[in-house]
């Protein structure tokens, strides 16, 4: 815990990138109490109103909902799906690289086979045409779809750290002593590996919080009534000339989300791999 404090004074811009990721964490958890207006509320009165100090305070867009209140509550959805998305390909991609390095062999080559397929389709593309053939984008859809399209390059740095661990001492006792495959796995090598699988859990983070919103942007993300930055900007796209704001602000949540998940990343992976 030293060392963690101690690299943080040595990269300051790290806590610029924490803060701004606790921030959005925070107004996931308890924003919507905050906000007087609901995401889905529309004011035929103010559309297209410029933010002010009183009423709407990052104004409407065309159809007079409150962007804030969207973008609040489209934080809810999109750090809910990036985040499980990041758990799931990391749980299945590390089981899978796991089982390929350690036994080898067909296993491996199958594997390898395999991955070059699913590595050869841009995940993007992967993910909007089973969406588009689903006709389904709900948050559970969306977060399974994401999670398979990023599980081959999980998968690859799980079955890379394993190799460079498979032929360690402690292994070898290990199987001398007669544990299970298993155990040899999950319990002798995993915990020795969990530094780049972490670093690499946290950068699927922040390319989950990107796909997402491109998906949105494209039309086959979170639909309505279920807030998406994505969709804010493409859906405000026609206003852009009178009513900036009703994009610009969504695509700054979007930019600040993204790039102060991949300060934390980079931060993580130079604590990690200094301990290691």
């Amino acid at each position: 815990m030293k060392y963690f404090f101690y690299q943080l004074k040595k990269y300051p811009l790290a806590i610029v990138g924490i803060t701004v990721l606790l921030l959005w964490i925070v107004v996931a958890m308890f924003g919507p109490v905050l906000v007087n207006y609901t995401h889905t509320a529309m004011d035929s009165n103010h559309q297209m109103t410029a933010p002010g100090l009183y009423g709407h305070l990052l104004g409407t867009d065309n159809m007079g909902r409150d962007i804030l209140a969207r973008i609040v509550y489209g934080s809810r959805s999109i750090l809910t799906v990036a985040l499980m998305t990041s758990i799931f390909s990391t749980i299945l991609g590390v089981l899978l690289g796991f089982v390929a390095g350690y036994f080898s062999g067909k296993v491996d080559a199958a594997f390898l086979r395999a991955m070059d397929i699913l590595m050869a389709i841009p995940p993007l593309v992967l993910s909007m045409v089973v969406l588009g053939i689903l006709g389904d984008s709900s948050i559970i859809t969306l977060t399974l779809i994401v999670s398979i399209a990023f599980i081959p390059a999980t998968a690859r740095v799980s079955r890379g750290v394993l190799l460079t661990e498979k032929n360690q001492e402690y292994v070898s006792s290990a199987r001398i002593r007669g544990e299970s495959h298993l155990y040899i796995m999950f319990v002798e090598i995993l915990p020795n590996t969990t530094g780049p699988i972490i670093v690499e859990a946290t950068a699927r983070f922040a390319y989950s919080i990107m796909m997402v919103a491109s998906l949105g942007f494209l039309g086959v993300g979170l639909q309505p009534p279920t807030p998406d930055w994505g969709m804010m900007v493409i859906e405000n796209k026609s206003i852009i000339s009178q009513a900036p704001w009703a994009v610009l602000f969504p695509a700054l949540a979007i930019a600040s989300l993204v790039i102060a998940i991949s300060i934390f990343s980079d931060f993580v992976s130079k604590v990690l791999i200094h301990e290691r």
